[in-house]
């Protein structure tokens, strides 16, 4: 997703919300970061998720003290301790005391920057985005997400779309009801992808998707050239797969499209190693290496060194393979990218297969695919997606 069309912003004008984290007892807010003690969490994450309702001391000792047996001040002590934390947050957010009867938590809406109506900083931040996402940095990307309000800018449904991707978050996907399935097909399919065992089914639900006028153009151009490329190496089908990378290659240099340069130099290696022409092999690894000067992306020099671990594999040097592997998800969890961490999973895992080698990495790589399986609930939604795409694409 390198082409143009997909960066752009729009104005959404919408409530932001705090943000609880998932591990340690922890906030945030903008820029704003607060720490709490467990307790002190609970109680301020249970009166935010339940606003403008009153709840005596006797309903929160409840919900927050459940099985234990607090002494008569509890609550007080936790809401003045609580209060003291989100003093940065008050112009949004307050606790109050209604006399009698218990607490309440209130919020105020906050008003818009009036930096999303500038269209220099429009611009400027949909430059810095785009480069972002072109070399992979990770961090950076979700510190914009984080932070749209108070940088003046709003994240438009298509990269919304492929932040929720990159972050591993699938379930996402088919938790969004408001979004459309055609606006969702293209991670539906990709994340289908990572799952299931049978790539020709996965190949015919690309293409029926590629020729379906629901398809956004913005994700077109990518199932056009690459995505069908990849499936069509992984089925085996050599001839197909040659035909369409010259047709890809021709149309990525007429168009200029960059970002598409490093993909398309991976998947000829891609190719080369199923022929197992190492001749062929040595030509384009100078080639891609020589074109990742130029394009320093994170991910595709990751997809590279581990290309050069499976290239080691196949000459039997499996020391220097692990090497090589090793390196390239290292620069992947740099890039925060997870789908590329379970696609070149199952890369190693076909090559493997394919080169005979069904020893300890094979092994290895098996149990690491069940963990990102079993961790990002790909079992789950392999199914649901499936209902999904038979629906609209058969």
């Amino acid at each position: 997703m390198n082409y143009k069309k997909l960066f752009h912003f729009v104005e959404v004008k919408r409530m932001e919300k705090i943000k609880f984290s998932n591990t340690g007892y922890k906030v945030t807010y903008r820029s704003e970061k607060i720490f709490f003690l467990p307790r002190e969490y609970q109680l301020f994450k249970f009166l935010y998720q339940n606003p403008s309702r009153i709840f005596s001391r006797e309903d929160l000792l409840d919900a927050v003290w459940p099985m234990e047996d607090p002494v008569d001040r509890t609550v007080d002590d936790h809401i003045y301790r609580v209060r003291k934390k989100i003093e940065p947050l008050s112009s949004m957010v307050k606790i109050e005391t209604i006399r009698g009867q218990g607490y309440l938590l209130s919020t105020k809406e906050v008003h818009e920057s009036p930096l999303l109506k500038d269209n220099e900083v429009s611009t400027q931040v949909k430059s810095l985005f785009h480069k972002y996402h072109l070399y992979g940095q990770g961090d950076a990307l979700k510190l914009l997400e984080e932070n749209q309000n108070a940088f003046g800018f709003q994240i438009d449904l298509p990269n919304l779309l492929y932040l929720h991707f990159m972050k591993g978050n699938f379930s996402w996907f088919l938790e969004e009801p408001e979004i459309s399935f055609w606006e969702k097909c293209f991670y539906l399919l990709h994340i289908y992808s990572f799952i299931e065992s049978d790539k020709m089914q996965c190949l015919d639900y690309f293409t029926c998707a590629l020729s379906a006028e629901e398809i956004p153009e913005y994700y077109r151009l990518e199932m056009k050239l690459l995505n069908r490329l990849y499936l069509l190496i992984f089925t085996k089908q050599l001839d197909e797969a040659t035909t369409l990378l010259h047709q890809s290659k021709k149309e990525i240099e007429e168009k200029n499209i960059k970002g598409f340069v490093p993909l398309i130099l991976l998947s000829e290696l891609y190719i080369a190693l199923l022929q197992k022409n190492f001749q062929k092999i040595e030509e384009r690894m100078e080639e891609t290496k020589k074109a990742l000067v130029n394009y320093p992306y994170l991910r595709e020099n990751a997809d590279f060194s581990i290309i050069k671990g499976i290239y080691s594999l196949l000459k039997k040097n499996e020391s220097k393979a692990e090497d090589y592997i090793d390196e390239g998800f290292q620069l992947l969890q740099e890039a925060k990218f997870i789908p590329g961490m379970i696609i070149n999973i199952n890369m190693i895992l076909f090559y493997l297969e394919e080169f005979g080698m069904n020893g300890r990495l094979q092994t290895y790589y098996q149990e690491l695919k069940k963990k990102y399986i079993q961790e990002y609930k790909l079992n789950e939604l392999h199914s649901k997606i499936e209902i999904q795409l038979k629906y609209h694409l058969k």
